[in-house]
């Protein structure tokens, strides 16, 4: 009997580690991740699709994406987000309506683009010498 429960309790544990946490602040993925921010633009759709198509280049790259739109936030983020996300991100990175960031795993902003051009941040993110560095491990 203590056999199984103690198999119960290992695969609970394992079941909730697997799980992300909310996210609430884009810094709590700093050192883990590379963001690209979307904030309100007219394309949202064309946007998404760009982003889900390219998605063995995206989980390269360490990428976390985000679309803000005011009905919405779309994401690859395997976790919840916090209600307060869109406006703490809108906030902390003065973002306007159809700007594109790119926040590198240092937490800072390595881009700011009028519109969504992957080959663009894709080039930059593989110029840092952290990338370099995962490319050549």
């Amino acid at each position: 009997m203590r056999y199984i429960t103690f198999l119960l309790l290992l695969f609970s544990l394992c079941v909730q580690s697997s799980e992300r946490p909310m996210l609430t602040e884009l810094s709590s993925l700093q050192w883990q991740n590379r963001i690209i921010v979307v904030n309100d633009i007219a394309e949202v759709e064309t946007v998404k699709t760009l982003l889900e198509d390219n998605a063995a280049g995206v989980a390269d790259r360490d990428l976390i994406w985000l679309v803000f739109t005011d009905a919405e936030t779309l994401t690859n983020y395997p976790g919840p987000l916090a209600p307060e996300l869109k406006a703490n991100t809108r906030k902390t990175y003065r973002l306007e309506p159809g700007q594109v960031i790119l926040i590198g795993k240092d937490g800072g902003v390595k881009n700011r683009l009028d519109q969504l051009d992957l080959d663009v941040l894709f080039s930059d993110i593989d110029a840092m010498p952290m990338r370099r560095n995962e490319m050549r491990g």
